[in-house]
């Protein structure tokens, strides 16, 4: 009997069954065409305004909210500005021309991320700095040499401080999913330009405002019984607590590790392993009996 065929059987069998497994997981981990949840973007202005919570797609979006996303957005208002003036007025100086880079590097960035947000959320963001902001560009037009590295780097240092520390209550207390992502972003970009900003030997520490201590917990009630005034003053100043943020289906939010390392796909891998290994395992057997056949009759 010719073993080699039983052998190229096998082979071949194997590897139609591996074709059809693979072919139907490659099937099964395609996306869906159309999303059980879609992505909807709302009519610019329906984000509230006010004191008003607007219940939205990802989750409720506050007047806190709002106010954060006008911040970022005037942020990259006037700090792009002013990395463009120093990369013109300063091109002999290595560290200011770095921290310019990273200024508008970074809030081209966050412009993207805000700009995104702001339409998905139906909030209309604002279009220039504030007269604030366009005064610190008013000096830093006015100065030249030395007083400008002084100007650049003092100004954009304390705002930066300022900022980095609003990003992060608003990061710790959101209840919005697209202005976590924005707050996080708004970290990182900001904390990068506070280190590149005070690695230019610029910044005057003294000058910045020093941080206080928490306020210290309130005295527990002798008596033993729940305060509820507290609890209702606290729902009263922030209507939002307790809810919980929604978001659409089968975007990247929603991957979990139970879906396993292959997805929903794992039945399928184990399936086509298990299918090889056992083929390996016949293909084996074979080559030991063509073996001891061969061996009888040489006898």
């Amino acid at each position: 009997m010719d073993l080699a065929k039983p052998t190229r059987l096998m082979v071949a069998l194997a590897g139609c069954a591996l074709a059809v497994l693979l072919n139907a997981g490659s099937a099964v981990g395609q996306p869906s065409t159309t999303p059980s949840t879609p992505i909807s973007t709302p009519p610019p202005g329906s984000g509230g305004t006010g004191d008003e919570v607007v219940q939205t797609q990802w989750g409720p979006l506050g007047p806190a909210d709002r106010d954060f996303m006008n911040r970022v957005k005037q942020a990259g208002l006037w700090e792009k500005p002013a990395g463009e003036k120093g990369k013109a007025k300063r091109a002999d100086q290595p560290k200011i021309q770095e921290a310019c880079k990273h200024l508008i590097e970074g809030h081209t960035l966050l412009d993207n991320v805000v700009n995104r947000a702001g339409v998905l959320l139906g909030h209309t963001l604002p279009t220039e700095a504030s007269d604030e902001q366009k005064g610190w560009l008013a000096e830093m037009d006015a100065a030249t040499g030395d007083e400008f590295d002084a100007v650049f780097a003092n100004r954009l240092r304390a705002a930066h401080g300022k900022v980095y520390a609003y990003a992060a209550q608003i990061r710790a207390g959101t209840k919005n999913e697209l202005i976590r992502i924005l707050s996080t972003q708004a970290m990182i970009t900001v904390f990068d330009h506070m280190k590149v900003l005070e690695e230019t030997g610029r910044v005057d520490f003294a000058g910045l405002e020093s941080p206080q201590p928490l306020a210290p917990p309130p005295p527990a009630d002798s008596t033993g019984a729940p305060d509820t005034t507290s609890d209702q003053a606290d729902q009263a100043a922030n209507p939002t607590d307790g809810v919980i943020p929604t978001v659409p289906e089968g975007t990247r939010f929603t991957r979990t590790a139970e879906q396993g390392v292959f997805g929903d796909n794992n039945g399928v891998f184990f399936a086509a392993i298990g299918v090889l290994a056992l083929a390996l395992v016949g293909m084996r057997m074979i080559s030991r009996s063509k073996k001891t056949r061969r061996k009888s009759r040489s006898f």
